[in-house]
């Protein structure tokens, strides 16, 4: 910076203590808008990152179709409750079968597909139930999704070969389930058979810290597809032949129309919904867009702060610039130029709105993380975000503070020392 730049801001500076409660008062707006600029940029920065850390757990190259059961109201009458000697009985079949995945294999030759089964059994570990879901799945299963091996091992295929009761338990069970005294592998019973935990995971799969994860052949074997329930004298029969499928696709433009596909062969082979289709890459689209038009409204809010500070420093300056008329006059007799005027002036505007803005930033970095601690969402500050503040704040000051500036260079020297 050269001397003279330096001496302008300098004697800018001086100027401005001259009236310290003034020009505090006069920056307060920059400063807040600054501040609200940062803080809404971290919470929006933080929001986009967790969702895509969520989405992207499930893998943005896979599809999910999940067997759901549908409302009562939907089954046609074949399904509901019939008279006679099965009074009280229902028989019910739902969800992805065979079929479906042979015709989705046909389809798309170009998806990897895997296919679990769902277990309606409940599970318990030393005679207390435990809060989870029951999902027979091949060995492969966990490459699909961001998972990670805590302690033992993976589930292997010589497990599904010789249908092994073996078990993964996820992390969040652990203190659910004890390690036996004579330091075995400890168990846990799923209906009435007792499985071995082999390993613990940490997975983003679909409820995956909340499942169970065993061998598919053995679940097929030991706990068939049909289940029954019995309540209040009815007993329900439920048929569920798959109870998920994942199609994995290397392609993005691939995904696409494999996801067409699926929509498409499901709602053909299924005229009841009873499936729940997922494709995270679209869900991610659709959160990133509805975060896209959340962080424009919070800009705009903070713009408007910052329209009002800068306002304010031109009402403030238009002021001094009055009140300083004779001192201009004084310059100018003495061999300023307009070129000085204009630049003294405008040196003490970009004074105060880039201490404000950079009181601003300290401002908003500690605001971020006492928004998270109130709301729980997640904030981060990106050195693009402070850079893009502490520029909006210096336009700021130059924008507003043109107008006042080349008012007092504008001045006639003759008539400002008349005034004086």
């Amino acid at each position: 910076m050269s001397p003279w730049v330096l001496d302008l801001f300098t004697a800018g500076g001086r100027n401005l203590l001259r009236h310290k409660l003034r020009s505090a008062l006069t920056l307060l707006g920059v400063f807040f808008g600054v501040a609200a600029v940062i803080t809404m940029l971290g919470i929006g920065e933080g929001a986009q990152r967790s969702v895509l850390q969520e989405i992207s757990g499930l893998g943005l190259n896979n599809i999910l179709i999940d067997s759901v059961q549908p409302d009562a109201s939907q089954l046609p009458d074949s399904q509901r409750n019939t008279t006679g000697r099965r009074r009280g009985m229902r028989i019910l079949e739902y969800g992805v079968t065979d079929t479906d995945v042979e015709q989705l294999r046909s389809a798309c030759p170009e998806a990897e597909i895997r296919v679990a089964h769902r277990v309606k059994a409940s599970a318990y570990a030393y005679g207390e139930r435990l809060d989870a879901d029951v999902l027979g799945v091949p060995p492969d299963y966990f490459t699909l999704f961001d998972s990670k091996l805590i302690e033992g091992r993976w589930l292997h295929p010589f497990d599904s070969l010789h249908f092994r009761s073996v078990a993964l338990i996820p992390e969040s069970l652990t203190a659910s389930i004890r390690h036996p005294r004579d330091g075995g592998h400890p168990h846990v019973k799923i209906g009435t058979y007792a499985f071995e935990v082999v390993g613990i995971q940490r997975t983003m799969a679909p409820r995956g810290n909340r499942t169970i994860y065993i061998p598919f052949e053995t679940a097929e074997q030991v706990f068939g597809t049909s289940s029954v329930k019995r309540e209040a004298g009815s007993m329900e029969f439920t048929r569920t032949q798959i109870g998920q499928v994942v199609l994995h696709c290397e392609d993005e433009q691939e995904l696409k129309r494999t996801a067409a596909v699926v929509k498409r062969t499901m709602e053909r082979n299924h005229p009841i919904v009873d499936y729940a289709l997922t494709v995270p890459v679209e869900i991610l689209e659709a959160r990133q867009r509805t975060q896209r038009i959340l962080n424009l409204v919070l800009l705009v809010i903070a713009g408007i702060s910052l329209l009002v500070g800068g306002i304010g420093i031109m009402n403030i300056m238009l002021a001094v610039v009055t009140e300083r008329i004779p001192e201009i006059g004084i310059r100018r007799a003495i061999g300023a130029t307009e070129r000085d005027i204009l630049f003294q002036f405008l040196a003490e505007t970009i004074t105060l709105s880039t201490l404000g803005g950079v009181l601003g930033c300290l401002a908003g970095m500690i605001l971020v993380p006492l928004t998270e601690i109130w709301t729980g969402w997640n904030g981060v500050i990106t050195p693009s975000s402070v850079i893009v503040s502490l520029a909006v704040s210096w336009v700021v000051g130059v924008f507003f503070g043109l107008a006042p500036a080349v008012r007092a260079s504008k001045l006639d020297p003759v008539d400002a020392l008349r005034h004086g």
